[in-house]
């Protein structure tokens, strides 16, 4: 079942009825697929819209930062649970695939240094959003949105052609 979306994301609900999101914003459509399209959003840099989409899995506020928290418990939960894995498994997907999506692109566009290993960038992304994520659960006092922002786009200005 899935419920409510924002820009280019569809959260869905996590086994057994508990409503989240892959942190706190990429969920995965029916059949597997993440619902987020990186295609056209990055145009001449990478930059703004990368930074946009990919700011939607990031806690930014009281709601998400509570969903990325449930998050965080359930993919808990799946390392002692296996019944819980496929769909954690199948979250962590939909994150790296949404990130792959956008490091491509931005990579026809001509916005990356050329010579990225993009399968090594996307695990560095993913993981980066991961870690942030984390953060901004366990001390939302110390990690804000302004924080996670900066620290997003300069990972990103480390990507981007000269």
């Amino acid at each position: 079942m899935l419920g409510e979306e924002g820009p280019g994301v569809r959260r869905g609900l996590l086994p057994g009825g508990v409503a989240g999101r892959r942190p706190a914003g990429l969920a995965v459509r029916a059949g597997g697929r993440p619902a987020p399209a990186a295609r056209g959003l990055v145009a001449d840099q990478l930059g703004g819209p990368a930074v946009r989409l990919l700011a939607e899995t990031l806690p930014l506020d009281a709601e998400r930062r509570e969903k990325s928290a449930l998050w965080l418990s359930f993919v808990t939960a799946a390392r002692t649970r296996p019944e819980l894995r496929p769909r954690a498994a199948e979250l962590q997907a939909g994150l790296d695939e949404l990130v792959r999506r956008v490091l491509v692109e931005a990579d026809r566009s001509g916005a990356l240094a050329p010579g990225l290993d993009l399968d090594l960038e996307t695990r560095r992304l993913s993981a980066l959003l991961d870690g942030l994520t984390l953060q901004a659960v366990q001390h939302p006092d110390l990690v804000g949105p302004d924080e996670l922002h900066a620290v997003l786009r300069r990972h990103l200005d480390t990507l981007a052609a000269s």
